[in-house]
């Protein structure tokens, strides 16, 4: 199991949600956390509660511009030192179907939860592999293995983020590259993304130190994927995939309630 102590961690989407919960659960561990967002003041606002808990700053960033990741690489080494940990957490979502979605809500999310992901790792990786060590954690969803109706731009960003995380994890393993990447797929958390969206039959809203801790345990014991809950996400789902007809799998769906669960859907007000 790695010691995360001394270690610098960088959180994308720091500012609330699970980013936040995740940047302290590093500053407990004893990191040095550096806080990554778009949203200026409630970024500052988190890094004035956190700096209670230990070494943190704040870094106002648009993780979908390329340039300014590249800068925010050069600055948080300069204050920070090379990273050790970096975790893509920031996403969006828009709940709609599809002709209800304008063109800038697609592309919007596309660079927020899929394609920032291939900015900040090429931005940080290249120290990690220069100094043998490092870890990287990407933030997908059970919607990254399940689709579901009105989340087809959310859907297409995380079966994204599951591809690449796991073709980034084989070339760091065929180069032997003492680099871990882990992709994270849970269930709806209570972080407002999904604020209006119905629970789906059989599960639970889970809060974010559900997910964080599992995060912070599959870092230490490098692990490939933190499904919450396991079994369902992990093992239940793609199996029943691989397993019934497309016309059964989309029966189930929606005798679950999985067909219309987000037909309410609000999201995060903030």
């Amino acid at each position: 199991m790695k010691d995360l102590k001394g270690k610098v961690a960088l959180v994308t989407g720091a500012a609330m949600g699970m980013g936040r919960t995740l940047s302290e659960d590093f500053l407990r561990e004893g990191c040095a956390v550096a806080l990554v967002d778009v949203n200026g003041p409630a970024l500052m606002k988190t890094q004035n509660e956190l700096a209670k808990t230990g070494k943190c700053a704040a870094f106002v960033c648009d993780i979908s511009d390329r340039e300014a990741v590249y800068a925010l690489a050069r600055l948080v080494e300069k204050e920070f030192g090379p990273v050790d940990i970096l975790v893509n957490n920031a996403g969006i979502v828009q709940a709609r179907e599809l002709l209800d979605l304008s063109d800038d809500d697609i592309e919007k999310t596309l660079r927020i939860n899929l394609t920032a992901q291939f900015w900040t790792c090429k931005a940080f990786l290249p120290s990690m592999i220069q100094r043998g060590s490092g870890h990287i954690v990407n933030f997908a969803s059970a919607g990254g293995i399940l689709s579901l109706p009105n989340l087809s731009a959310y859907c297409a960003s995380k079966f994204g983020v599951v591809g690449f995380s796991d073709s980034l994890r084989q070339e760091m393993k065929k180069h032997r590259y003492n680099i871990g990447v882990t992709y994270v797929c849970p269930n709806t958390v209570n972080t407002g993304m999904f604020e209006g969206s119905k629970m789906v039959a059989g599960t639970r809203m889970l809060s974010a130190s559900d997910v964080t801790q599992k995060v912070i345990r599959a870092i230490k014991s490098n692990q490939a994927m933190v499904a919450v809950p396991g079994f369902p996400v992990k093992i239940l789902t793609p199996l029943t995939k691989v397993l019934l007809p497309i016309g059964a799998m989309d029966w189930l769906n929606k005798m679950l309630g999985m067909a219309t669960c987000n037909d309410s859907w609000k999201g995060r007000s903030c």
